[in-house]
């Protein structure tokens, strides 16, 4: 039996959060009935690499490079707190790795120097990157878990697009996605595995 793919946008700003190591137990557990492919956040990384290209003015393309790197950071520190959980930075690994029950976690190398994919430019964050990735691993569902202050069944991707959940570059890639999205909040960690109380496309 083929196991579904789901890919999961995991916050940088759960970072230090107490619900953080609670979120990896629950992805560890949906990897039991699904194909778990996490893609890290830049946290606290990335917004250093903000602060630096503010005060020292270099151009956007060295600045997605270090925000990228941002992303192995926070990926190397969530693995740290959950070793169970496989890095892996090849795509066709993702799908090909026979140890489909443990969680994996994208590291996205292949960006680093390829522009054509997504650009060099704040408009594309994790989330983007998140998505451009279930897309090309023709994933069934993506999921983003934010810090969101309160999430309720009333909002949808355009309003935390609008409101800056959700970076803006997010909306130029979604048509090209088949699956479906959904939204938690950094609370909702039990609700994972329930499959409800999400914001749905």
């Amino acid at each position: 039996m083929t196991l579904s793919v789901t890919v999961i946008k995991l916050g940088g700003s759960l970072m230090r959060s107490a619900e953080l190591t609670l979120w990896l137990e629950s992805i560890t557990k949906l990897a039991q009935k699904t194909r778990v492919i996490i893609v890290p956040g830049g946290g606290e990384f990335a917004d250093k690499v903000r602060e630096t290209q503010q005060s020292l003015c270099f151009d956007n393309q060295t600045a997605h490079r270090l925000a990228l790197l941002a992303m192995f950071q926070y990926g190397y520190l969530l693995t740290g707190l959950n070793p169970s959980i496989k890095i892996i930075e090849n795509i066709d690994e993702l799908l090909s790795t026979k140890d489909s029950q443990m969680p994996m976690l994208w590291l996205p190398d292949v960006l680093l120097n390829d522009f054509s994919e997504i650009p060099a430019s704040w408009d594309y964050s994790s989330d983007s990157i998140a998505l451009w990735l279930a897309t090309k691993v023709n994933a069934e569902q993506l999921i983003l878990i934010k810090t969101i202050d309160k999430l309720t069944s009333d909002y949808d991707l355009k309003s935390l697009i609008n409101e800056g959940y959700i970076d803006q570059g997010f909306s130029s890639l979604l048509g090209n996605f088949s699956g479906e999205i959904k939204v938690f909040a950094s609370e909702q960690y039990h609700l994972l595995n329930e499959n409800q109380h999400s914001v749905e496309c």
